[in-house]
């Protein structure tokens, strides 16, 4: 049995706890949740105490693991469309081992940052060996894409050919099937999808609105995505021209009653966010700002999602669009942009949120009796204001 204390408890499932106690067993499991230490009859003498904030384990609720390979290899700052046409060059060149090597490195690397859980995205079987021998938990989005309608049949074919190689040897393994972007999919292949998620009952994730050429190429038809499109060899895709804005464009081809989760809206409105909100019965939008900075040098409307009290989750992304795996220094960016947000509150974005959406609250996302959620240290914090500072460092407790 441990006993475990610090400046402040952040349990997320409650208020922060000045000095509180959290008691855990020998494998990380809460026997009794935070305790105010003035009603402790525990012996003092036997308390870990520490400066700092103890919060839960971290959920990285969108990730590329397998392409962990692509670590400094495409340009900064290069667009959306020249980022995903160097991806798909670079591809082609690299060998499996390569790929393995660098996602068995990225995994260590999430532990080690206090990443607990993971949402992945998978266009490859090329993670699923370090995936039944983790630590971590992981659920795997095996991503399908194709924007010409002859191919939704050969594109689907695929990822169901992947998501029964995931979970054939382990029924209770985590995955989806789920659409890659709203401007990457035919009108078939999103159907195809729907019908696979509503019959399973599986969450979905989407990459949405990352840069304003998305927005374009559904309202006029025009812009660097148009233009990649063509370089693919797609003169036509169902949905450029519609005349609406991309999630609107697709909503009928989502499950609007499944969890749903929308990563990136970088350019996203306050009218995206008030269509979607009401669309959409179980939404989560994930923020992954060091990504965004990286491919358009551009950050969301932190604030305005705040104060529509949606519901967010953080992610990483992958190391083909960050320079590391932690999900504290994309809080950090969040937490330089929007100083006056409740930490607890960000936090929860971190840790609670993400569990849920990839249904993993049971054993993850907050500090109460019976979960295994992990506990971290956040050291060179503010303790007297509750807040995190710009040298705020993490340390694996459990």
């Amino acid at each position: 049995m441990r006993k475990l204390s610090a400046d402040y408890i952040f349990p997320i499932s409650g208020l922060p706890v000045k000095q509180g106690i959290i008691i855990t067993d020998d494998h990380g499991k809460i026997i009794e949740s935070v305790i105010d230490s003035a009603s402790l009859d525990y012996s003092m003498q036997d308390v870990e105490t520490h400066e700092g904030f103890i919060c839960p384990g971290f959920v990285n609720a969108h990730c590329h693991l397998e392409l962990s390979y692509l670590n400094g290899k495409i340009p900064e700052h290069s667009g959306l469309d020249k980022f995903i046409t160097e991806l798909e060059q670079i591809r082609k060149g690299v060998n499996e081992e390569e790929k393995i090597e660098a996602a068995f490195n990225a995994e260590k690397e999430m532990a080690a940052n206090g990443i607990v859980a993971v949402g992945d995205i998978c266009n490859s079987n090329a993670t699923f060996v370090l995936k039944n021998n983790s630590n971590l938990a992981f659920h795997s989005f095996i991503e399908s894409f194709a924007s010409d309608p002859n191919k939704a049949d050969r594109a689907f074919e695929k990822a169901l050919s992947l998501y029964n190689e995931i979970t054939k040897n382990d029924q209770n393994s985590s995955a989806s099937i789920t659409p890659h972007a709203p401007y990457s999919l035919s009108k078939s292949l999103f159907l195809k999808i729907k019908k696979f998620a509503e019959e399973s009952g599986k969450i979905l994730s989407v990459h949405h609105q990352e840069s304003e050429d998305e927005n374009k190429f559904f309202t006029s038809k025009n812009g660097s995505l148009q233009e990649m499109h063509k370089g693919f060899g797609v003169e036509y895709s169902d949905f450029s021209d519609s005349g609406k804005r991309p999630l609107a464009a697709i909503a009928d081809f989502i499950p609007r009653d499944l969890p749903l989760q929308l990563v990136h809206n970088t350019v996203t409105s306050d009218t995206d966010i008030d269509f979607a909100q009401e669309y959409f019965k179980k939404l989560y939008w994930c923020f992954c700002p060091n990504a965004n900075l990286y491919i358009e040098q551009k950050l969301p409307n932190f604030a305005m999602f705040f104060n529509k009290k949606c519901k967010i989750t953080i992610g990483t992304d992958s190391y083909a669009s960050n320079k590391s795996l932690s999900i504290l220094d994309e809080l950090k960016t969040i937490w330089a942009n929007i100083p006056y947000m409740p930490l607890h509150e960000l936090l929860k974005w971190a840790t609670l949120n993400g569990a849920e959406f990839l249904q993993l609250s049971d054993i993850y996302g907050s500090i109460e009796t019976g979960k295994s959620p992990g506990l971290l240290l956040l050291g060179n914090v503010n303790a007297e204001k509750m807040q995190i500072t710009r040298d705020v460092n993490c340390r694996v407790l459990i």
